[in-house]
């Protein structure tokens, strides 16, 4: 494989601890990247026979630099952060009903590479951030020649790396995404995601050291992620003009008309009625049903704080309208 006949081929996993990491690549056909998740578009892409060899590609890194200067690629037109289990999965769905934007919805690769740093000392985060603009090009190729727009939705924990998202895209707007923390984090109590989980995140990451997961219980562990991801996107909010602020109880699909609205993209004749038959269903399995759970239990005093920096945030987003 060379960088004339990368069609197709993606990036998929970064291999080993090597002084010199390298990373495998995967074939996805013509597949659109319309799942829920990325890993999904993976999965469903694993028995190909591209896939089944042997002998599958490995190059290193920085490859992806020079074999991502010879595609034509699509730039993204907005990025959207979010604090997990507040509709983003959704969001992305309904944006991926037009078959002009490429949607990358938590992209496995790209938090292989954003967490490197913290895995291999031989990478720090300026060649980080140059793997990742060269791996989002390579995805956002265009295929079909319908791509127009591109979209990013991070895993939840990369409102932590803002500043390299930043610096590669520094006129784009980025979509903050919340909702009620005691809402996310009984949520999170159903069914944990990997930054609700001590030891599967760097500590780091968060500005925890190593002993601070030992001290917490699963909820207080969650608790204190939420903290960190509130009180990242009040103090961006309060200096990036460029972030908008969007709140889980604005409705999906007020959601999907001002995400639309700020990268100035006219919905398609059809969007409307594709939007009211996909919000039927489950946004992470699209089909099963939807059924919303009206649970509503009473805020414990500790999570108190949380709905404090909540509330601000929410007063910063009133401001922008």
């Amino acid at each position: 494989m060379n960088g004339n006949k990368i069609e197709n081929w993606f990036p998929r996993k970064i291999l080993g601890n090597a002084r010199e990491p390298a990373c495998s690549w995967i074939y996805l056909g013509a597949k659109p990247f319309t799942e829920p998740f990325f890993n999904d578009t993976i999965a469903a892409c694993a028995g190909l026979d591209e896939n089944c060899k042997s002998f599958l590609p490995v190059s290193n890194l920085q490859i992806m630099t020079e074999w991502s200067e010879q595609v034509a690629a699509v730039d993204p037109a907005a990025i959207i952060f979010h604090v997990s289990r507040c509709g983003s999965t959704l969001l992305s769905q309904l944006i991926a009903l037009d078959a002009e934007n490429i949607v990358l919805s938590e992209v496995p690769f790209f938090d292989d590479l954003l967490r490197l740093p913290f895995k291999n000392t031989t990478v720090d985060q300026a060649l980080s951030a140059e793997y990742l603009k060269a791996a989002i090009r390579l995805y956002g190729r265009i295929r079909t020649a319908n791509e127009k727009n591109l979209f990013i939705k991070t895993d939840s924990w990369h409102i932590h790396f803002y500043n390299i998202f930043r610096s590669l895209f520094p006129s784009i707007p980025f979509i903050f995404l919340y909702r009620d923390p005691w809402e996310v984090m009984q949520s999170q109590q159903r069914q944990r995601g990997m930054h609700a989980v001590p030891g599967i995140i760097e500590p780091a990451l968060f500005g925890f050291s190593n002993e601070h997961e030992s001290q917490y219980n699963l909820d207080q562990y969650v608790y204190q992620v939420m903290e960190t991801y509130l009180k990242k996107m009040v103090a961006i909010s309060m200096s990036d003009p460029l972030v908008i602020l969007v709140n889980y109880n604005e409705g999906i699909s007020t959601i999907f008309e001002k995400l639309y609205r700020v990268c100035g993209l006219n919905k398609n004749v059809n969007t409307d009625q594709l939007i009211i038959e996909r919000e039927k269903f489950h946004a992470k399995h699209p089909h099963q049903l939807f059924k919303e759970d009206n649970t509503r239990l009473e805020i414990p005093n500790y999570v108190l704080p949380l709905t404090k920096i909540y509330r601000q945030l929410d007063e910063l987003r009133m401001a922008q309208i």
